[in-house]
């Protein structure tokens, strides 16, 4: 058996063995930090996800809107129903824009609370109620209707829908 010695470990050569190669415990180190930020990348956009997946979110619709001219022309009635499709309580709901025309203070539609998952409705009478334009409303004209959501959680959404005023009775 042959020693071979040149600032290198002794290697043992025999006929049967072949000589094997290994990377360098630098690039060893290097190659499981790239391993351990890759994994730590992917957790955090896992985590990350898991995390906002729980949110509040604030989600309100418009269920129906009504808005009754009995005699075809005059003064009417509006009434809104709205469902809470979101995670937060509603605390309030208010038309800021009726046909046109800002209201301010808005009108209080719905003063009472609507849990996520429920709904609710509220009236109010046009001419009437700080709402004066237009003095008359028209069956089958549509008016513009805005309403401010006001939720638990102090954020606002704002919903802009139309209704078309119809005739009750004659």
């Amino acid at each position: 058996m042959k020693s071979i010695a040149l600032g290198a470990p002794l290697v043992h050569r025999n006929a049967n063995s072949t000589r094997r190669k290994a990377i360098s415990p630098i690039i060893a180190t290097i190659i499981l930090i790239v391993i351990t930020v890759v994994a730590g990348a992917f957790l955090y956009v896992y985590a990350t996800g898991m995390m906002h997946s729980g949110a509040a979110s604030q989600v309100a619709n418009v269920q129906s809107a009504a808005l009754v001219v009995p005699g075809g022309t005059g003064p009417g009635t509006l009434t809104v129903t709205i469902s809470n499709g979101g995670t937060v309580t509603i605390q309030s709901v208010n038309i800021t824009n009726f046909a046109g025309t800002a209201l301010s203070p808005a009108v209080q539609l719905i003063t009472t609370p609507i849990a996520p998952g429920q709904s609710a409705s509220g009236t109010v009478n046009i001419p009437g109620n700080r709402i004066t334009s237009p003095s008359s409303l028209v069956a089958g004209q549509s008016y513009e209707l805005q309403l401010t959501i006001g939720y638990a959680n102090g954020q606002t959404q704002v919903i802009t829908t139309s209704v078309t005023a119809s005739e009750f009775g004659s």
